[in-house]
């Protein structure tokens, strides 16, 4: 008999990854909020998961074997002005995971963020380096990390996660707020011949959604507990990364022009720095997590055989 997993968030691009990288290991389940999705073996249902007698009654009914929590509200300038619905999604959530993991007898895997630190580091951080967000969605996000906080569960830390998935070209803005990830955003554009202004003095290591989702699942398959970094192995600005992807898949990165974070009107502050390390992660489970460079390998061969739409028109 298989293991039930449960996936909050399926809609979402870690989520979706995830759903597709089980397939045949488990059973499947996976909530959505905003953006429904159909899913090949697996349960898609709504859910809102900031209502506890509703998060409580799903676990009753399924009793999942994992979990794993994708969702958040990430729009880092919508929760600086908005800390209560932040709080509720990022923490709040993060508590009925935890006691109905514990009632049920559930692994849970939550999904946490760079944003936790404050940049000012010069060298990727590791798990043990203190946090100091910036910002409230970092603050809100550290909140729930410390609900988990020496439990048997784990929190996973990425980077600027990024990945190919059809559910983003639906135009629906998910709950989380965001429409696109930052690698999806910069291929639409080049596709349409818009003109970019990246930031050059921010840094980080761009995740694949991909190698996130493996690295959660064989997380789930584990005992271990703790807080784990898993993110890309190369770190660099956001500038840099976009010049790479538009060149990787055949766009002039000459449309690409350098823009300094302070020419940008944002609420939240943000870390300059906050790329990860992730050597823990990677001798612990056995991960294989990608350059930039191969990572978009992995992304453009999705692209061309799901979406070669977005890819150059040969003349």
């Amino acid at each position: 008999m298989k293991k039930k997993l449960l996936i909050l968030g399926v809609s979402g691009l870690t989520g979706y990854k995830i759903a597709k990288t089980a397939n045949s290991q488990y059973e499947i389940y996976g909530s959505y909020n905003v953006r429904h999705a159909k899913i090949e073996n697996c349960s898609v249902f709504q859910l809102d998961l900031t209502k506890k007698e509703d998060v409580t009654k799903v676990f009753s009914e399924i009793k999942p074997d994992v979990v794993i929590n994708t969702t958040a509200l990430h729009n880092v300038d919508f929760c600086e002005e908005n800390h209560e619905q932040a709080s509720a999604v990022n923490a709040n959530v993060v508590r009925y995971l935890y006691e109905n993991s514990e009632k049920y007898g559930s692994k849970l895997v939550h999904i946490s963020t760079d944003y936790v630190f404050d940049g000012k580091k010069k060298t990727p951080y590791t798990e043990s380096d203190k946090a100091a967000p910036l910002s409230f969605y970092g603050e809100s996000k550290l909140q729930g990390e410390v609900i988990l906080s020496g439990s048997r569960h784990v929190v996973v830390r990425p980077s600027v996660v990024y990945g190919w998935t059809p559910l983003e070209l639906a135009g629906t803005v998910s709950s989380s707020g965001k429409p696109m990830n930052f690698a999806m955003w910069l291929l639409t554009k080049l596709n349409k011949k818009e003109p970019l202004k990246i930031v050059t003095d921010q840094f980080a290591s761009a995740t694949l959604a991909d190698s996130l989702a493996d690295a959660c699942l064989k997380i789930g398959k584990s005992s271990k507990s703790g807080l784990y970094h898993i993110s890309g192995l190369t770190c660099e600005s956001r500038y840099e990364f976009a010049v790479k992807l538009a060149r990787k898949f055949g766009y002039d990165s000459n449309s690409i022009s350098e823009a300094n974070s302070s020419s940008f009107v944002q609420k939240a502050k943000r870390p300059q720095y906050s790329c990860l390390d992730s050597t823990k992660a990677i001798k612990e489970f056995g991960l294989q997590l990608f350059t930039t460079d191969k990572a978009l390998d992995v992304m453009k061969s999705q692209v061309e055989n799901e979406g070669p739409h977005l890819l150059p028109k040969c003349d």
